[in-house]
């Protein structure tokens, strides 16, 4: 099976069907989004997609970028295109012979069923204890091709710390990535643009570190030539090791698949398969990368002199907490939290985008990882509106003021639910990060409504401060609604309802607090 000329991506149309079509098809202005089995391969498939086309269908400049948003490529157009690139896509072949993915030489390792190449599958240690007690042992004991490439890819580009030697993916364990999509419902939303948006024009992939000057395959898909292998300190692999569009095909692992010719139907997708994937080798101490990398799909956090940390799902999941930092730039103390290079770069041809009728959305997800356990998946959709370089600045500050009132109340409210609850809240343990939920899900639409609006108002000093005084009345009338509704709850130990209305009116209480905040008083400044 080779990645590039089957009909294995499943898609939905237009008109509400759903079908598999080759990667030369993506050009098609009917085929809306990607299906997939799982969410981690959804994103997955779509950062594949993205790294195909910007390694084989770069834009030479902006006005090429804007030619093919205007008028995608015919499957002709894609396939010449590819066409080079076919040798990186074998799925399987012998040792010695490029398999995509896959470490080019190895012969012998461990091997294991296929299913341990799912990043939530419980490591050996977990089987051995028989402490699978969520994610069971045995659900998936085989898979089609297709599954198991995605399986692969998947894990090669989140891959956390497996072990000693088990290397992490180029962007750290567990990455966020950030995908722009068109605005919901226009005449622009079809996966062609949705691609094509996170694509950067050779000018912009520039910017990235690596050896722009050596673009031979093997330099681009690691597995193209003998792994850079890492058993001892000073055998790590640095940008100038690779092309810069190594980013998109970072290989960490040394694996191998292991096919076989038995028919057989596919645990993941429930699909009839002509052949399938019982088991994979692996080997430790694959490529270990090191200095400054930076992924196009990721943002990152940059303080002077040191590496780039790429952003990390965490606990809680994704929300406008976020938006500083992934939509626009964030400075905090000596840290800059940075959106990812396509969004940067989105910003900088805008002038370009906004004749195209464009109001993108920022797409992000990720797992939650603790070293190789994996927590959860997130993702999210925000706006990210057609902002000048000033506006952003301007909006970013007024963002970070009501992300941080809105994070005092939040603080406020969980000791004051303490207090509420607990005859002595200081020795109350236990987890609260419910609490953390709602409130963030509870005042998310009305951050994002008041952001339009601060974006329509930039330069409008007053109305300004009438929509900053109006989210600080919005974040007490949530807090005080939240309180009433937990105060009384299972979780108050006696239900004393004296100490409810001193946790709530009393001197210390809810709203003494509220009301003496200093991240509200800013928001009235």
């Amino acid at each position: 099976m080779n990645l590039l000329k089957p009909e294995w991506i499943s898609v939905s149309l237009r008109n509400g069907t759903q079908e598999a079509v080759s990667v030369s098809a993506l050009g098609r202005e009917d085929i809306v989004d990607i299906t997939a089995p799982r969410a981690d391969f959804r994103g997955a498939i779509y950062q594949l997609l993205v790294g195909l086309l910007q390694t084989a269908f770069a834009p030479k400049n902006h006005r090429e970028w804007r030619q093919w948003w205007g008028a995608p490529p015919d499957a002709k157009t894609l396939e010449k295109a590819l066409a080079p690139f076919v040798p990186a896509f074998n799925l399987f072949s012998s040792v010695g012979e490029p398999a995509f993915m896959q470490d080019l030489t190895l012969e012998e390792g461990e091997q294991k069923d296929i299913a341990a190449l799912f990043i939530e599958a419980p490591g050996s240690k977990t089987l051995r204890d028989n402490q699978d007690h969520f994610v069971k042992r045995g659900a998936i004991g085989k898979l089609s091709p297709e599954a198991a490439a995605l399986a692969l890819f998947t894990l090669q580009i989140n891959a956390s710390s497996g072990g000693a030697g088990h290397r992490v993916s180029v962007r750290g364990g567990g990455p966020l990535t950030t995908l722009l999509l068109p605005s919901e419902n226009s005449r622009n939303d079809c996966l062609w643009r949705r691609l094509w948006l996170n694509v950067l024009t050779k000018d912009d992939l520039a910017q990235l570190p690596g050896d722009h000057q050596d673009n031979s395959l093997g330099r681009i898909f690691p597995w193209m030539a003998s792994t850079r292998t890492s058993e001892k300190k000073g055998m790590e692999t640095y940008p100038n090791h690779a092309h810069p569009l190594q980013v998109y095909w970072s290989m960490p692992r040394r694996m191998r698949l292991q096919p076989s010719d038995q028919e057989g139907r596919c645990d993941l997708t429930g699909q009839p398969a002509t052949s399938r994937v019982d088991h994979y080798l692996t080997k430790n101490y694959g490529i270990n990368y090191a200095g400054h990398w930076q992924h196009p799909l990721t943002p990152y956090v940059f303080e002077s002199n040191k590496e780039p940390l790429s952003i990390k799902a965490q606990p809680g999941g994704l929300g406008y907490r976020h938006w500083l930092g992934l939509a626009v730039t964030a400075q905090q103390g000596k840290f800059t939290r940075t959106p990812a290079l396509v969004v940067r770069c989105y910003f900088d041809r805008q002038d370009r985008i906004q004749e195209l009728d464009l109001n993108p959305r920022l797409w992000a997800f990720g797992y939650d990882m603790d070293n190789m356990k994996a927590r959860c998946w997130y993702e999210t959709e925000m706006p990210l509106f057609n902002l000048t370089q000033e506006a952003r600045e301007d909006i970013a500050e007024q963002a970070q003021i009501m992300i941080e009132a809105a994070t005092d109340v939040l603080k406020t409210l969980k000791s004051a639910l303490k207090s509420a609850w607990f005859d002595r809240p200081k020795d109350a343990k236990g987890d609260m990060s419910f609490i953390d939920a709602n409130f963030w899900s509870v005042t998310e639409t009305s951050f994002y409504r008041l952001l339009q609006q601060l974006v329509e108002k930039n330069g409008d000093d007053d109305a300004i401060d009438a929509l900053l005084k109006s989210w600080a009345r919005t974040l007490k009338d949530k807090a005080q609604k939240l309180f009433d509704q937990y105060a009384l709850s299972s979780l108050n130990e006696d239900g004393d309802l004296k100490r409810v209305v001193k946790a709530r009116d009393g001197k210390g209480g809810l709203n003494h607090h509220l009301n003496g905040s200093r991240a509200l008083k800013k928001l009235a400044a």
